[in-house]
């Protein structure tokens, strides 16, 4: 394996100096401060050296842990689990060549031919939920609690059976604290998620509303697969921040780098991209979390991904262990309908959204009513 070892001023000039000599697909292997050679040295400056590699095919360094056997779990009339709440999503229904849901298209088109003998008013109701891509099995169950509240005059009425609906919907969802709250902050938060969700810019904007809202010391790791390009973006945002940063690889390193920033109130943690559907890739993940074992972490999903992509996030990264989620780019879609499921399951509340690229302003924290206006 050809190892090289770069000294530098900076993590950013230390970077450059790696990839013009190794390449944007360079393994990091380890990254330290060291005395400055000479006097400079002598006199207590510091400097940063990196050794990396450009051989691409290293052998993980990773601990993989097996998985926990679950208990088994009993009958539920209604779903309280995540996989509950998924399982509709992930049925295997027949598809055409195009991998359109056939049953779910007869079934619609049925359902507007004929209907259920509701009435109109609720079956343009209806259809705008199907129209904003509200889950199927979800929309006839909303329906049927706004129908069985309302007596048959006030059924005839758009508008209040509208307001009922939002009532109903906002009461469903499930959002999370605010980890800005001074009483309830947590000291290390890590995000997890797939790959192109937005997770280290959402870490950023959380940084940044630390730093600059709230006035705390802030220090950031970022827990990536070797890839030198890969630790690019959020290095850029610590020199902006001017917020320390730690490159870390292994369980054992992920600890390391939170013992030494120590003096910081808060720690982000960034996290590579996994692919839900690699299980070696999750257990990686999940034996890094363990380590750090931050007080609350992220699983960050994309607003634009399919219901199903999105329930197999949620079903393989529940075993890392999220505590709440953030869905990001909401800006890049029409409606939320996709996520209703999601929404309403208690054990894994919403967070924070976000609607663009813009550090720190582009996030808030997750509102049921706002949520609902935006599904509808």
């Amino acid at each position: 394996m050809n190892i090289r070892s770069f000294r530098a001023k900076s993590m950013h000039e230390a970077l450059e100096l790696v990839r013009k000599e190794l390449g944007p697909d360079a393994a990091l292997l380890h990254t330290r401060e060291v005395p400055q050679r000479g006097l400079k040295g002598l006199l207590g400056g510091k400097e940063i050296e990196l050794a990396a590699s450009s051989d691409s095919n290293l052998k993980s360094r990773f601990e993989i842990e097996e998985p926990e056997e679950e208990p088994e779990k009993p009958e539920a009339a209604a779903p309280e689990t995540i996989e509950q709440f998924t399982a509709p999503l992930l049925d295997d229904a027949p598809k055409d060549d195009a991998g359109i849901d056939l049953e779910a298209m007869s079934f619609s088109q049925s359902f507007f031919s004929s209907g259920p003998g509701w009435p109109p008013s609720l079956l343009r109701i209806r259809e705008r939920l199907v129209e904003a891509e509200v889950p199927g099995f979800l929309v006839d169950s909303i329906c049927e609690k706004v129908l069985a509240t309302h007596m048959e005059e006030s059924q005839q009425d758009e508008a209040v059976l509208l307001h009922a609906m939002r009532t109903e919907l906002a009461a469903s969802i499930h959002v999370g604290h605010d980890i800005d709250d001074p009483r309830v902050y947590p000291r290390v938060v890590a995000a997890i998620g797939p790959t192109g969700v937005g997770k280290t810019t959402t870490i950023a904007k959380l940084a940044a509303r630390a730093k600059f809202d709230h006035k705390r010391r802030v220090g950031l790791v970022t827990v990536d697969t070797y890839r030198i390009a890969a630790v690019d973006q959020l290095q850029t945002y610590a020199e902006i921040m001017d917020l320390p940063m730690k490159i870390v690889s292994t369980p054992m390193e992920v600890r390391s780098a939170i013992n030494e920033l120590s003096d910081c109130d808060q720690i982000f943690i960034d996290t590579a991209g996994r692919s839900p559907r690699d299980e070696v890739q999750v257990q990686q993940l999940r034996s890094l979390i363990k380590a750090a074992s931050p007080d609350e972490t992220y699983l960050v999903l994309s607003a634009p991904s399919s219901s199903k992509s999105l329930a197999e996030a949620v079903a393989k990264f529940t075993t890392v262990g999220p505590s709440s989620w953030v869905l990001t780019k909401i800006d890049e879609v029409g409606s939320l309908g996709n996520t209703l499921s999601f929404l309403q399951d208690p054990q894994l509340p919403l967070a924070y959204v976000t609607n663009g690229q813009d550090v720190p302003q582009a996030i808030a924290t997750a509102e049921a009513e706002d949520l609902v206006a935006r599904i509808l």
